[in-house]
């Protein structure tokens, strides 16, 4: 899965570099990353809290639950799908502008037809999970996303258009739900079991709220830019540049993930080992981004082309999460018990971003926004360091090693001053 992982976010940088070099303009690549946001804002909330139901239920069910689970679980994409596609298709005079500030996109519907048909395939990693098919699922990544670059990028540069990319995508998309009916087909019982989908919704409701209030930051921040510029060219720069580092995002959170299970067995030894580990990793992560804060101005135009060279400066902000990213108080709070208070603390932070966002946006423009973002991460943390300390009585220091951490902080704070 961590390596499923990994090849899903190379297939979106990858992407994001050819249509960079691509025939298509900058307006067109705008259209492309609108679409996507799009699709983020209708799916991305209750995709992911499903996907994270998955394995719990599985796991308490015996042999025959199972099958019936692997069906109806798939038959609940499918309606959520189907019934997204119609809300967006029949709601689009409402939709468009409320989420993008215009009245139209291009190529809107051809997209729902892809969503329609793409969304219900995701489980597949999943279900090879679940059966213990770990080969399966790398060859099931290295395939699909594989397919995807060529489906969107070879139609480009062969004089369709991004029209013909998103074609080719559709297409794509058959063939994974295809696929993924033929594996539920033969690992599934094709039998409708309702309380079995209530228990299985019931379960991830949460999951699905947590995700939504997470990730809405994000998702604010391309509202915003669309809404404030409504110009796709502008869009496109900030799309461009609001990423952090994908590596401190994907080695934060593995190790987070995996400190919880020894965090609860043995809370001093757990959190000796935090401190031991994510000192490794600052080690890693710190000067790599002191590294790009200096060379980005240079990589953005050579990565992608000249006309990318204003996303530089967005991304050097959004790099200095990594000195928030790298802390994880929300292990503990987790192995604690305590998950609400990280729902609500993330309430919190998603509030205070709406706050800075619309008034940054004033003042500073797109780098507005992203101080705006990097800002609010901090709360959650400093949220979350804080109810460790005043309620739960985990001192900072046994779990981070501070000293390390303040002097990569404020070497990090140097470089983006000097770059």
């Amino acid at each position: 899965m961590q390596i499923f992982q990994v090849m899903r976010v190379g297939a979106v940088v990858l992407t994001s570099i050819l249509l960079a070099k691509s025939r298509l303009s900058l307006a067109e690549i705008g259209v492309y990353e609108t679409l996507l946001y799009l699709g983020t804002v209708a799916a991305f909330f209750w995709v992911n809290g499903l996907l994270q139901g998955l394995t719990p239920v599985y796991a308490r069910l015996d042999e025959a639950g199972r099958k019936r689970f692997i069906f109806n679980s798939f038959l609940v994409f499918c309606a959520i799908a189907l019934g997204l596609f119609a809300v967006l298709i029949l709601g689009k005079s409402v939709m468009l502008p409320l989420l993008t500030g215009r009245p139209d996109v291009a190529f809107f519907p051809l997209f729902c037809g892809y969503l329609l048909l793409n969304l219900p395939s995701l489980p597949v990693e999943y279900y090879y999970l679940l059966r213990n098919r770990p080969t399966h699922i790398i060859a099931w990544g290295a395939v699909t996303f594989g397919l995807q670059i060529v489906a969107l990028f070879l139609p480009v540069q062969l004089g369709y258009g991004l029209e013909g990319g998103l074609w080719a995508l559709l297409a794509l998309a058959g063939l994974k739900w295809l696929w993924a009916s033929g594996l539920v087909w033969y690992w599934g019982e094709w039998a409708l079991d309702r309380p079995l989908i209530r228990q299985y919704l019931l379960f991830s409701w949460p999951l699905i709220l947590n995700t939504l209030v997470a990730n809405l930051t994000p998702l604010f921040d391309n509202w915003l830019v669309g809404w404030w510029y409504h110009d796709d060219a502008t869009f496109a720069l900030f799309r461009y540049g609001s990423r952090e580092l994908p590596l401190a995002t994907a080695l934060a959170t593995a190790l987070g993930t995996a400190m919880i299970p020894r965090l609860v067995a043995g809370p001093e030894a757990g959190m000796a080992e935090m401190k031991t580990r994510s000192r490794r990793m600052f080690h890693t992560l710190f000067p790599l981004t002191i590294v790009l804060l200096f060379f980005s101005d240079e990589l953005f135009p050579l990565v992608f082309n000249p006309e990318f060279a204003g996303s530089a400066l967005i991304f050097n902000i959004y790099l200095l999460r990594t000195a928030s990213r790298v802390l994880l108080p929300n292990s503990i709070v987790l192995a604690k018990g305590e998950a609400r208070i990280i729902l609500w603390i993330s309430v919190l932070e998603f509030l205070v971003k709406i706050a800075l966002s619309l008034v940054f946006i004033r003042f500073w423009g797109l780098a507005g926004v992203a101080w705006a973002g990097v800002l609010a991460f901090w709360v959650e943390k400093a949220g979350l360091m804080w109810y460790l300390e005043a309620r739960l009585g985990v001192r900072t220091g046994e779990w981070l090693d501070r000293r390390w951490y303040l002097i990569y902080l404020a070497s990090l704070a140097v470089a983006f001053v000097l770059s």
